[in-house]
């Protein structure tokens, strides 16, 4: 299953502090995989508590990612920023939710199905509602670009905010 999860060029949203971001949650929930899959060693005494932790740091990390991500679509005057807001507290709330199921249950093994599961919870939100994102992003960086439109030093100055970073 791990192979599943390594960052695909195809998932690229063509911008590059949000890419690398993906990126890195990405291999973050490919390095729990791996550490505590079904193929990992046998488990030691005390690997339910570091899955969980894991898995808490995980959506820690999304949630700080969500909130950046929230403050570059304000930046760039994101049209969907509301819409988009309340995907990423509604996609955090399914994620406390199974974190509180996973921790009443004592998972140890990350199988399969756990696997499969975070893996679309983060990519149906890349592939989704931040593509959308990137769309309307992508036209607002055209637009400024094209000599026959008028620009004002306020919007140039949102769009190199954005490209240095979240």
């Amino acid at each position: 299953m791990t192979r599943l999860l390594t960052w695909h060029d195809e998932w690229s949203l063509n911008i590059d502090v949000v890419d690398a971001e993906h990126r890195g949650l990405i291999e973050q929930l490919a390095d729990i995989c791996h550490r505590f899959g079904p193929e990992a060693s046998p488990r030691r005494s005390g690997d339910a508590f570091a899955l969980i932790d894991a898995l808490t740091d995980l959506g820690e990390a999304v949630r700080e990612h969500f909130k950046r991500e929230e403050e570059l679509m304000q930046t760039v005057g994101f049209d969907d920023l509301a819409e988009h807001c309340t995907e990423h507290a509604l996609l955090m709330a399914e994620y406390t939710d199974q974190l509180r199921r996973w921790r009443a249950e004592g998972i140890h093994v990350f199988d399969e199905d756990a696997q499969e599961n975070a893996r679309d919870w983060i990519l149906d939100h890349i592939l989704g509602a931040d593509r959308d994102f990137a769309k309307a992003f992508h036209a607002i960086e055209d637009q400024l670009s094209s000599p026959r439109r008028p620009h004002t030093v306020a919007a140039w100055s949102r769009l190199n905010a954005a490209r240095k970073g979240l």
